[in-house]
C-alpha cells in the first residue's frame, strides 16, 4: 500500500509541472501597472479659474504642511516648475501612489487630484531658480550676532525650541527667507510631531490660565482631549490637565521668535543667502 501511494506520488509531481504550465497559459500574471501616459495630460490643462482655486484650498490643507502654501519648499521640497519637469502625469501619480518619504493623498480622489495639480501647474519655474544676492560669510556673522543659535541647531550644534536649520536651503527659497526673518509669525513652519494638525500650525503659540490664577504662554507640542503640553524659550516642558485650566487661548500670528525688520537690507540680505547656503551633507 505504501508503495502504491509512492508511486501515486511520484507520478503527480512529474505531472503537476506541465498542469501548472496550463494553468498559467490559462491565467497570466496581471499585468504590471502602466507608466503615465500623455492621455493623463489634459484634465489639468481643461481645468478652469475655479478648479485651481478648489487646488489652491486642497493644497494648504493637505500638501502645504510640507511644502509651504507658496510651494517653495519647508521639509519637503520645492514644487515650483515641478509640473514643466515631471509633466502633469508625473505630478498626478505622485500625489495618488507617493513618492520617497511623501506618503500617498489618500483623501483625495481623481478630480481633486487634477485640481491640485492645476494649482502646482501654475507655480512657475522662475522662482525655483531664485539665487540669494547677499554674502553668505557675512550672513554667518549675522546668525552668530544675533543669538540664533540659541533656539536652532546647524549640524548638531544649537539649541531645539524652533526648527533645525542643517539642510533648511535645500527646501526654501530665498524670498521665503525675507518674508519670513520680518514676519515670522504669519506663517510658522510645520511641526512634523503634530501631523493631524493639517496645515501649518506648527510652533503655534498657546496662552493657558490655570484656574489658580497662574498663566503660562509656550509653543504648543503636544494635545490631545484632556491634556497639553506647551515649550517655553529656555526650551522647558510644561504638561496642563485641561480639567485644571480656566482657558486655553492659541494666538495666531505670534511666535517666539522675533522680527528682524531691525536688520539693514545689506545684513537682512546677507543672513538669507547664509540661511539658503544651508544644504546638509554633500
Amino acid at each position: 500500500m505504501i508503495a502504491i501511494r509512492s508511486l501515486c506520488l511520484a507520478s503527480l509531481l512529474f505531472v503537476l509541472p506541465g498542469f501548472t504550465s496550463q494553468l498559467l497559459a490559462a491565467h497570466p500574471q496581471a499585468p504590471q501597472a502602466p507608466a503615465p501616459d500623455a492621455s493623463k495630460e489634459s484634465p489639468a490643462a481643461k481645468l478652469g479659474p475655479e478648479d485651481i482655486a478648489m487646488g489652491k484650498k486642497l493644497f494648504a490643507g493637505n500638501c502645504a504642511g510640507c511644502h509651504g502654501f507658496a510651494g517653495g519648499g519647508q521639509l519637503g521640497p520645492n514644487l515650483h516648475g515641478i509640473a514643466e519637469r515631471n509633466g502633469n502625469a508625473g505630478v498626478f501619480e505622485v500625489i495618488r501612489n507617493g513618492q520617497g518619504g511623501m506618503p500617498p493623498q489618500m483623501s483625495l480622489n481623481d478630480q481633486r487630484a487634477w485640481q491640485v495639480v492645476a494649482f502646482v501647474r501654475t507655480l512657475g519655474a522662475s522662482t525655483s531658480t531664485e539665487t540669494a544676492k547677499g554674502d553668505p560669510v557675512k550672513g554667518k556673522a549675522v546668525y552668530d550676532a544675533n543669538g540664533c543659535a540659541l533656539c536652532h541647531s546647524i549640524d548638531g550644534q544649537g539649541g531645539g525650541v524652533g526648527p533645525q536649520l542643517t539642510s533648511i536651503g535645500k527646501s526654501r527659497v530665498p524670498s521665503y527667507f525675507h518674508d519670513f526673518l520680518l514676519d515670522p509669525g504669519k506663517n510658522p513652519p510645520p511641526d512634523m510631531m503634530l501631523p493631524e494638525r493639517g496645515s501649518n500650525t506648527g510652533y503655534l503659540l498657546v496662552k493657558v490660565v490655570t484656574k489658580d490664577g497662574k498663566e503660562m504662554t509656550g509653543i504648543r507640542v503636544n494635545e490631545d482631549t484632556f491634556t497639553i503640553e506647551l515649550r517655553d524659550i529656555g526650551g522647558h516642558f510644561y504638561s496642563f490637565d485641561k480639567s485644571n485650566l480656566k482657558t486655553i487661548e492659541t494666538e495666531p500670528g505670534k511666535t517666539l521668535m522675533p522680527s528682524y525688520s531691525n536688520l539693514s537690507a545689506t545684513d537682512l540680505d546677507d543672513l538669507v543667502a547664509y540661511l539658503s547656503s544651508l544644504k546638509g551633507a554633500r
